[in-house]
Order: C-alpha cells, then sequence, then structure tokens
C-alpha cells in the first residue's frame, strides 16, 4: 500500500519584497498542472495566502504516485519561496518499507528526509504479525 499526504503554502519568493506576486505565479502553477494526467490538484486561497493540500492512497506505486511528485517539483520550479511537506509511506519500497518518508520543499529545492515520528512503522502504528 501507498500512503501519500502534503501540503505546501505557494509564494513567489522567500525574499522580503512589498509585491507580492503570488496570484500571479499561482495562475502560473495552474497551467503547469494541467500537464498532470491522473491527479487534479486545485489551488485554494485563505486569508490572502495561498495553499494546497494532496493526499492519495493506492495499492502500489503507481503513475499517480509519480505524478504526486512532479507537483512538489514543479512548485519548487516556478514558485521558489513556497514551502511544505509530503509524507510518503510504501510497504513495497525495497529500502523504506517499514518506514516513512518525508519529502521537504522549501526555497526551491524539494528533498527527502527519513521520518523519526511516525517510523518504524511496525511497531509504531501497527503491531508485529505473529
Amino acid at each position: 500500500m501507498v500512503e501519500m499526504h502534503g501540503w505546501v503554502t505557494i509564494r513567489d519568493t522567500y525574499k522580503v519584497v512589498d509585491l507580492d506576486n503570488t496570484e500571479k505565479v499561482s495562475k502560473i502553477l495552474e497551467l503547469e498542472f494541467k500537464t498532470i494526467n491522473y491527479l487534479n490538484p486545485e489551488l485554494k486561497w485563505i486569508n490572502g495566502e495561498c495553499y494546497l493540500q494532496l493526499s492519495l492512497y493506492s495499492n502500489h506505486w503507481s503513475e499517480e504516485c509519480d505524478e504526486m511528485l512532479k507537483i512538489y517539483r514543479i512548485i519548487a520550479d516556478k514558485a521558489e519561496g513556497s514551502y511544505g511537506l509530503l509524507y510518503v509511506y510504501n510497504d513495497e519500497d525495497k529500502e523504506f518499507n517499514n518506514e516513512f518518508i518525508i519529502y521537504r520543499l522549501v526555497r526551491g529545492k524539494f528533498e527527502m528526509f527519513n521520518d523519526k515520528l511516525l517510523s518504524p512503522y511496525i511497531p509504531i502504528i501497527e503491531d508485529e504479525e505473529f
């Protein structure tokens, strides 16, 4: 099973500026998201801030899972001030089958980290099978 949960706050730049171009960059992202075939990422606005929330459950790693990572890479490339996290659990991953992986998006970089809060999956989340 693959489980993916993430969020991103969308921002044009991480530099302190008076001019906010988040609305402009959100339009660019919406155009880029049209290249996504299976998922339907929708930017939302609240209190003048733009954000994205995504979740996915799949029996196996699939094109939708690849697209989830692609969405984060698009944001990293087009909106370098954006920041957020993506938690991924894939019980079929040969190296990380008993742990969550955290992807961090910040300052235009999308990087992978090992999780220490929910991992190891067994015994923290589930008991070991007997």
